[in-house]
């Protein structure tokens, strides 16, 4: 494995894609970005805390507002210092 491509898995994929859009750094790292897959996974990157949690709602701070989603037997399958991931039935999100 490459040093390149040990680099580029280390870094947040907010930074990665800021660098393929060409934008500022500084406007990626106040902001969070979210994969939805189907309505059972999301990946929420910028995560910087978890603000509520149990199996019908979990509510996750990003930056300066946070993100609900809400739905049936939800987990938070991994976290990181700016990534989690939720996984479930994922019947709806709301920005707060």
């Amino acid at each position: 494995m490459s040093f390149s491509h040990f680099q580029q898995q280390r870094t947040p994929l907010s930074h990665r894609i800021c660098d393929m859009l060409e934008l500022d750094e500084d406007i990626c790292r106040k902001c969070g970005y979210i994969e939805i897959i189907s309505n059972y996974c999301a990946l929420v990157d910028g995560c910087t805390g978890i603000l509520e949690y149990d199996d019908s709602c979990v509510k996750l701070s990003i930056g300066k507002k946070s993100v609900c989603f809400h739905g049936n037997s939800l987990t938070i399958k991994s976290l990181s210092m700016e990534q989690a991931m939720v996984e479930g039935i994922i019947l709806h999100m709301e920005f707060c």
